[in-house]
């Protein structure tokens, strides 16, 4: 199975046969690090761009004079809400876009991009984005399949922040890591990308240690374990009770 951009899809329980129902929220992955588009009429007289880890790229609010293509490496994107507060939003991975989301209807970036790990970066003039969109179809129809992916974890992201609990929002986004990038092996099926736990803390609103006591906890109860540097989904049952809140009641 594959999904609209390319990307294979690995088959999970029940996968295929489940539709969203009012006020459920769909299984999307928090971690676009598997994106299959070739950007390469935009990487024309760009420049090289390297972010060390935890560097900051651009802030909210800033002119949006540059939009960058990632390379290799982890961008995550926050925000700030009117409380002051810094919101995780998501986590883009190679051949993600960054500076693009608020173009052409504002000037200014709509969001913060800080590196989660080593970063390497092709920059562009904004205008020079925007004019490749609009004399390559092909860019503005794959700008358009990622658009849709961030709005997809944008409302899952506001979706579980207003309802859930810390231990139902993990287990979430790890059935909505399962769903995007498990493969099966013979423990269960294996989460394919690697990520942290001060990642998953940041995307949940948690700290590393409260995420650390999640995934302690699954493992004792043997729905997780991890192989290899991996995360390995071993009972998806349970983990998607865990996730509706029907489980042993995570904190």
């Amino acid at each position: 199975m594959t999904r609209t951009d390319g990307a294979p899809q690995a088959a999970t329980p029940r996968q295929g046969s489940e539709s969203a129902t009012p006020g459920s929220v769909e299984r999307v992955s928090a971690w676009l690090t598997d994106l299959r588009f070739s950007w390469g009429p935009l990487l024309d007289d760009t420049r090289a761009l390297s972010l060390h880890k935890d560097q900051t790229l651009f802030h909210e609010g800033e002119p949006a004079q540059t939009v960058y293509v990632i390379v290799d490496g982890r961008v995550r994107l926050s925000s700030f809400g009117i409380d002051g507060r810094e919101r995780h939003l998501m986590i883009l991975g190679p051949n993600g876009l960054l500076g693009d989301c608020s173009l052409p209807t504002s000037a200014h970036y709509g969001v913060s991009a800080l590196a989660s790990s080593e970063v390497r970066l092709r920059a562009m003039p904004a205008s020079h984005f925007l004019e490749a969109l609009q004399a390559h179809p092909d860019l503005a129809h794959q700008h358009r399949q990622l658009s849709s992916r961030r709005f997809g974890v944008l409302l899952q992201h506001i979706q579980l922040q207003a309802h859930n609990s810390a231990g139902r929002r993990v287990c979430h986004h790890l059935l909505g890591l399962l769903h995007a990038h498990g493969a099966p092996i013979a423990q269960g099926s294996r989460i394919n990308i690697t990520f942290t736990q001060q990642e998953m803390g940041n995307i949940c609103g948690l700290s590393r240690v409260s995420v650390s006591h999640i995934f302690s906890r699954l493992e004792r109860q043997g729905v997780i374990a991890r192989h290899k540097g991996h995360v390995v989904i071993c009972r998806p049952d349970l983990l998607a009770l865990e996730a509706r809140g029907a489980g042993t009641g995570l904190p």
